[in-house]
């Protein structure tokens, strides 16, 4: 009887105190919002999502959820922005968890599958449409891993640019290689002895410019003078983060210690700001300020480094609309917020 009261009496000290004991249950949940941070919009609750994007051209969103098979890769989606209309696009293949590359029409989206008749990580490169009716496997590779890929246009032609990982006599190659998206005829642009898995990642073309970058031996820049044939430099050290180009400003950003920005014409390298996951639109940054999960917030920055203003809390992996004025992102909200009824004994 003595221990019944002091429980009872326990109870009733901890009832006194609703927001100390009060425990918050996030729900993980896509979001649209104007570019200023305003009209935030819920568009569909998630589980686990990686990444999200507009699909150009439509009113529709893609994005990466987690498998729940254990296998620690993503399976692809699409809805309308209104969170209506959900299609698992994608089947059952497993899926790296990487942006994947989207075409300016919006017709063809490509990513990266892993190959599960091989014992180590091998992808090939696959190409469905935005309803998920016809997938296809672009190169068919069970010895050649291929990833990073996006669609760039040269020489008048839809093509895309991506990286291959082989062995060929017991030696380890990278390439930049680049697929035209009306033949499917490849080309290698440039290949590379490498140790380990230590190779080439995530090129990006300026067209304008025929300048290539790339991410080289995982920790840095490299330039190259054109698409072909051209002249190697080092830009900067870096982290193994995505890029962004901004060509009008012919500028571009990658990840070192914080948002890295690189004027290619003057040859100036200075940090932008602290953050990841950067996206630009014409002269404005967005990017978050944790770089795996949605626990930071969504800011946006100009390039000359003024404005650096929050858009969003709790926001990951911000991504602007073709015409800059929506931004979509993954974020999240307290599910018990109106009902504080959950507590610790």
């Amino acid at each position: 009887m003595k221990n019944i009261v002091i429980v009872l009496l326990l109870l009733i000290l901890i009832g006194c105190n609703d927001d100390y004991y009060y425990i918050p249950i996030y729900q993980d949940a896509i979001y649209i919002m104007d570019t200023d941070g305003s009209n935030i919009q819920k568009v569909i609750d998630v589980n686990s999502c990686s990444n999200v994007q507009f699909l150009p051209n439509s009113n529709k969103l893609l994005y990466m959820l987690n498998r729940t098979d254990g296998s620690n890769m993503g399976s692809l989606f699409t809805s309308n922005t209104d969170g209506t209309e959900v299609t698992q696009i994608s089947g059952e293949l497993k899926i790296r968890k990487d942006l994947p590359s989207i075409s300016d029409d919006g017709l063809k989206i490509v990513f990266w599958v892993l190959n599960e008749s091989r014992d180590f990580a091998v992808y090939d490169l696959y190409l469905v449409d935005p309803m998920g009716i016809e997938i296809v496997n672009l190169t068919q590779t069970n010895n050649v891993s291929e990833i990073d890929a996006s669609f760039i246009y040269y020489q008048s032609q839809e093509c895309l640019l991506y990286v291959t990982y082989y062995t060929e006599n017991q030696i380890n190659y990278s390439t930049i290689s680049i697929m035209n998206m009306t033949t499917f005829g490849i080309d290698t642009l440039y290949i590379e002895e490498i140790d380990s898995d230590h190779g080439f990642r995530k090129p990006n073309y300026d067209n304008e410019n025929d300048i290539l970058f790339t991410i080289y031996d995982y920790y840095s820049v490299s330039k190259y003078s054109s698409l072909e044939n051209g002249v190697s430099t080092f830009v900067s050290y870096c982290g193994l983060e995505s890029m962004e180009i901004s060509i009008e400003n012919t500028q571009i950003l990658f990840h070192l210690n914080g948002i890295v920005l690189n004027n290619y014409v003057l040859n100036q390298v200075e940090e932008l700001v602290d953050g990841y996951k950067p996206h630009v639109f014409q002269d404005i940054v967005i990017y978050c300020t944790y770089g795996w999960s949605n626990i930071g917030d969504i800011y946006s920055i100009k390039l000359d480094g003024s404005n650096n203003t929050i858009l969003a809390e709790d926001g990951f992996y911000p991504r602007f609309s073709d015409d800059g004025s929506q931004i979509v992102y993954i974020g999240r909200y307290d599910i018990n917020s109106e009902d504080k009824s959950r507590r610790i004994f």
